[in-house]
């Protein structure tokens, strides 16, 4: 039987995890498109090295290219037709679904505070009540939006391919401020110490000054790019159309390292997954790369037959990610050795969500597969 000092030790562990944040609570979710604010693509909660279908939700005469996004057991994401869906991770039960005419989602949302805020293909950005799907507020832009929204003290920050940010009010919708870049922004908005980091098809990273949105340091980069930046330790990381993946540090901003691809000149077109030894990137080469976070030197190549048009993302040692032509994979993300493979078919362009030790991934062929 436990002592009473085991007893002891137990209540004053739960009374110190009582008074943690929510943020350090909650490690099931997984709220923006790449896990977390700072974008590294890295998941709080631990998948099995086998991993078995628990669920698929599919959609007649539409397809997923948006990645999900689950925050309270409900997984949130929008069909190329323009319907937004909310369905049950235990389950892949439909709870609800909006339609919106002429629409359609290409990217993930944002979740916060029980608000939903998406943009479409059309330039509309909206927000809806996690619940039930009603909407808030709208707001149309003057293009289009392929990439997901973000959101920093009580602003909500969009990129349009007409090369604007914008601050809305996340509350009303309201347009705070905007700035502007002369070439397409395809990348979320990354902010780190009230600095919003953008990497542009200008062949730029830009750091905005979210207080005063101008523009306080830029540096050139060897192509256009719409990988969203991964920070992490005071560094940038994101590759570019020409093949090379950058780390850049946030301030002041300098090269760190760069590397060349041995099959350079392939484009690099989607964000890394980044932790504390490790930067993993997949891209046209077909193959994904790990590189050593500090020094950018190789560490595996994991070769598979088609492009990886998605970002990976890390859970545990893990390195999970999808193909073009229906495959999932995992691999141990300190060897580069396959730990678990599926084919289902289809075509993948949205990224693995990672939440409660699921893996949410869809097609475009219209099939959301859960495996746990």
């Amino acid at each position: 039987m436990p002592s009473h000092a085991f007893y002891r030790k137990l209540a004053l562990a739960l009374l110190a995890i009582s008074w943690l944040p929510l943020s350090a609570r909650v490690q099931a979710d997984w709220p923006l498109v790449r896990g977390n604010g700072l974008a590294t693509g890295v998941a709080t909660t631990v998948v099995s090295q086998k991993l078995r279908l628990r669920w698929e939700y599919a959609v007649a005469d539409s397809g997923w290219e948006a990645t999900a996004v689950i925050v309270g057991g409900l997984v949130y994401i929008g069909d190329l037709d323009g319907t937004l869906h909310a369905v049950r991770l235990a389950d892949g039960k439909l709870v609800w679904k909006q339609c919106f005419p002429d629409a359609g989602f290409a990217t993930a949302a944002a979740v916060a505070d029980g608000v939903i805020y998406i943009g479409d293909i059309n330039g509309v950005v909206r927000a809806l009540r996690a619940d039930t799907g009603a909407e808030i507020w709208s707001l149309a832009t003057d293009s289009d939006l392929y990439a997901a929204p973000n959101l920093h003290e009580g602003k909500l920050l969009v990129t349009t391919e007409s090369g604007e940010l914008l601050a809305l009010d996340a509350q009303t919708g309201e347009r705070q401020w905007r700035f502007q870049i002369e070439a397409p922004l395809r990348c979320w908005p990354t902010v780190v110490d009230g600095r919003i980091f953008l990497a542009g098809c200008d062949q730029r990273l830009h750091a905005v000054d979210f207080a005063t949105n101008q523009e306080v340091e830029g540096i050139d980069i060897d192509g256009p790019t719409g990988c969203t930046p991964a920070a992490l330790s005071n560094n940038l990381f994101f590759g570019t159309q020409a093949g090379t993946f950058y780390a850049i540090a946030c301030s002041p901003m300098e090269i760190v390292w760069q590397h060349h691809d041995s099959k350079q000149g392939q484009p690099i077109s989607s964000a890394a997954a980044v932790n504390t030894h490790f930067v993993v990137y997949g891209g046209q080469s077909k193959r994904v790369v790990a590189l050593d976070r500090a020094t950018g030197e190789p560490r595996w190549t994991f070769p598979v037959r088609s492009r990886v048009g998605n970002a990976p993302v890390i859970s545990g040692n893990l390195v999970l990610f999808a193909t073009t032509r229906g495959r999932i994979f995992a691999v141990d993300v300190s060897n580069g050795e396959e730990r678990w493979q599926t084919t289902v078919g289809g075509k993948f362009q949205a990224s693995p969500a990672i939440a409660d030790g699921c893996l949410v991934l869809g097609n475009t062929d219209g099939t959301l597969y859960c495996f746990e």
